[in-house]
């Protein structure tokens, strides 16, 4: 099996276009992804910008954040092309494919944008999104925590750096692949989730137990 960690960035599609955005407030602008083997190796990546169809200029925050701006994104392919190459590439490597990303959000963009455009749901494309798993929640959910957890946070809660720009689709992509290999791998992160599970059970506890009285947050990296 191959493990596929997607990350997209976004911009608000503009107000004028008041039917599309009822079907997807945002157009992705950036797609990045890298592939994984069996044994956690990283055997391709994907970085491509997209050009948006409803939005006139990147907005001066989105280009802050992300580094795209109008000029980045001059002559590139629209997603509905993007896309399909990226679930593609997904398949490139065999049909035996695992999908993560960070929170659901990604997820609900694809679909979103999917049926704004009209985009053709192949068999690529329809396994990618069959094979699609949270691993934010997982995450969450491993470590009995009600709120959703940043990926800088995730990592930083393992002792793990953020590694490269922050909000760079490739990046982003990059450091959850890190993190899934750290939660599937690492004696410490199963102990830690024992030891939270044992807690959270411990009948003669008083009071509940929290993410912030098992980590030390004090010294999250503030590269990210």
């Amino acid at each position: 099996m191959n493990y596929i960690f997607v990350d997209f960035e976004m911009e608000t599609i503009d107000r004028c276009f008041k039917a599309e955005r009822k079907l997807s407030r945002m157009e992705i602008i950036e797609i990045g992804a890298v592939m994984l083997n069996d044994a956690h190796e990283e055997i391709s990546s994907f970085k491509r910008y997209v050009k948006p169809e409803y939005i006139d200029h990147i907005s001066h925050k989105i280009s802050e954040l992300t580094g795209i701006n109008d000029e980045t994104l001059r002559g590139k392919n629209h997603s509905s092309k993007e896309i399909a190459e990226f679930a593609q590439w997904c398949n490139s490597f065999g049909s035996d494919i695992k999908v993560f990303a960070w929170s659901e959000s990604d997820l609900k963009q694809l679909t979103g944008e999917i049926n704004l455009k009209n985009i053709p749901m192949t068999e690529e494309l329809e396994r990618v999104i069959e094979c699609w798993g949270d691993l934010q929640l997982e995450f969450d959910t491993s470590l009995y925590s009600d709120r959703q957890t940043s990926l800088t946070n995730a990592l930083a809660s393992l002792g793990i750096a953020f590694e490269g720009q922050a909000h760079d689709a490739l990046n982003d992509s990059r450091n959850t692949a890190r993190l899934y290999v750290e939660m599937v791998t690492s004696e410490d992160y199963r102990r830690d989730v024992e030891f939270i599970k044992s807690c959270i059970y411990d009948e003669n506890r008083s009071s509940g137990v929290t993410l912030g009285d098992l980590f030390d947050f004090s010294k999250l990296f503030q590269s990210a």
